[in-house]
């Protein structure tokens, strides 16, 4: 959302439409997580958690790191 132009639409609609776009697990995690559903949420708190996740994602993503194991010569 923050490299893209908002072609008018306020904050609240763009976190929606953008939401719109996860698959229905994904968007029930978000909802999980936001404590009830995310669109009940004001934007700023929606962008926050969104945010966050992604951050925490990132971060489990990088610290699955295959071991690497010595091999035979």
């Amino acid at each position: 959302l923050k490299r893209c132009p908002n072609h008018g639409f306020d904050g609240h609609n763009q976190m929606q439409m953008f939401t719109q776009g996860f698959r229905a697990p994904t968007r029930m995690i978000l909802d999980a997580s936001a404590g009830g559903s995310l669109k009940n949420r004001d934007e700023t708190e929606a962008r926050e958690l969104v945010e966050s996740m992604a951050l925490n994602e990132y971060r489990a993503t990088n610290d699955r790191r295959a071991n690497k194991r010595g091999g035979m010569l």
